[in-house]
């Protein structure tokens, strides 16, 4: 049972990442009790960043690099593939790849090919991250069976929980997560884990709704799930990937910086109308972030 951040990467205000904020707040996750990272994921805008910022990415948490998956997924296979090398130079947890994208009705041996090109040059076990919202393509348990691959795991961005189960029971060994925050009680309970990006703003709910699962408090647990769904909502109102900067500083009380476009910013007002209802939500629950 694993709580992974899919960890948003801060920026300068000229655009560049700002590592020593990507490092700080990677070491206040992990020390608060979140399991594992999960690095250039959507969360953190990897399908925005360039192949050498992804490899920065991976530097600047090099330090703890054993509790990272390294997300390479790119339409350019060969920099999916230089990227795959160059994680082996570290000891990160495991690659993951999002199937390729924008290009309509892709035969799926095209897609099958594509993770089995990955697979064949990676010395990290590989995990699938499947977001089919994003993608426009599913990759679903009945065709990762014909992939012919023993994959490590799967990161199944959907809404649909029995679509994440299904996985499982199709693979018992393969590390299972969903990848939705308002699924995040019913995938620690019923999975291997959640991908959760509140979980960059709310670190402790998320460990605490851990530990009451892990204890039987169902009750405790589901608590911290309306938290967190609400919270979502609120975000949502506002456009979620930028939102997640500003809860973030918010609620860690440090600077993460804020988006770079295509994420946009949001505008002042906008900061101080997010911040005053989630302050004021939070207050009246009277739990930690």
């Amino acid at each position: 049972m694993e709580v992974v951040v899919p960890i948003l990467t801060p920026f300068n205000p000229d655009g560049t990442i700002n590592r020593e904020a990507l490092k700080t707040h990677a070491t206040n996750l992990l020390e608060k009790g979140i399991d594992l990272i999960f690095l250039n994921g959507t969360t953190g805008l990897g399908p925005a960043l360039s192949k050498e910022e992804k490899k920065e990415t991976l530097r600047t948490l090099s330090d703890v690099a054993d509790r990272v998956i390294f997300q390479v997924g790119e339409l350019n296979l060969n920099n999916v593939l230089e990227l795959v090398k160059f994680s082996s130079d570290y000891g990160v947890r495991a690659i993951a790849s999002y199937s390729p994208y924008y290009f309509p009705r892709l035969p799926e041996k095209w897609l099958i090919k594509y993770f089995q090109t990955i697979a064949s040059h990676s010395s990290h076990p590989v995990y699938l991250y499947n977001y089919p919202l994003a993608t426009g393509y599913d990759i679903s348990a009945e065709l990762l069976s014909k992939f012919g691959l023993e994959l490590a795991g799967v990161k199944d961005t959907n809404q649909d929980l029995a679509h994440s189960m299904k996985f499982k029971t199709t693979f018992p060994k393969m590390k299972v997560y969903n990848g939705s925050d308002t699924l995040a009680f019913y995938s620690l309970l019923s999975l291997d884990g959640t991908v959760a990006s509140m979980s960059n703003c709310l670190p402790t709910v998320f460990v605490e709704m851990k530990r009451a699962i892990s204890q039987g408090d169902v009750k405790k647990a589901l608590v911290h799930q309306r938290l967190i769904t609400s919270i979502v909502e609120l975000a949502r109102k506002y456009g979620q990937l930028g939102a997640l900067y500003v809860l973030t500083e918010m609620t860690q009380g440090y600077s993460v910086g804020r988006p770079r476009p295509p994420i946009f910013p949001l505008e002042e007002g906008e900061e101080r109308e997010l911040k005053k209802e989630v302050e004021n939500f939070i207050k009246g629950l009277g739990v930690k972030a």
